[in-house]
């Protein structure tokens, strides 16, 4: 919030923009990882598909958001407004993410199933 009043020049937002470019080209790929790894081989294509359409949608809403309040003006401090409601809305949705029930499903565990039943 310091730097939108101190500066007019959009350039002094360019290093913020670049450390989160980084931060999130730098945890897609574990946190995708993370994600299908807890799937069996048989079920990777369908978790990439639910897991790239929960990404798209996550980024599609968050611009729509950050882009309304900062179009709409409603104060006359809207890009400190829009931070702030993206800042919550990430928030809540970690909450929403930690608090799910863990069923984790063991690859080995389905493998050994099949095996053990013929299939």
């Amino acid at each position: 919030m310091a730097m939108v009043n101190s500066f007019s020049s959009p350039w002094a937002f360019a290093p913020g923009l670049l450390l989160v470019g980084l931060g999130l080209g730098v945890m897609l790929t574990p946190s995708v990882n993370i994600v299908q790894s807890s799937f069996p081989e048989d079920r990777q294509g369908e978790i990439s598909g639910l897991s790239r359409s929960v990404s798209n949608l996550g980024s599609s809403l968050g611009t729509a958001v950050a882009g309304t309040i900062l179009v709409a003006g409603f104060t006359t401090r809207s890009y400190a407004a829009a931070m702030v409601t993206l800042a919550v809305l990430g928030l809540l949705g970690l909450t929403a993410a930690v608090l799910l029930p863990g069923t984790a499903v063991s690859a080995r565990s389905t493998v050994g199933t099949r095996a053990r039943d013929g299939g």
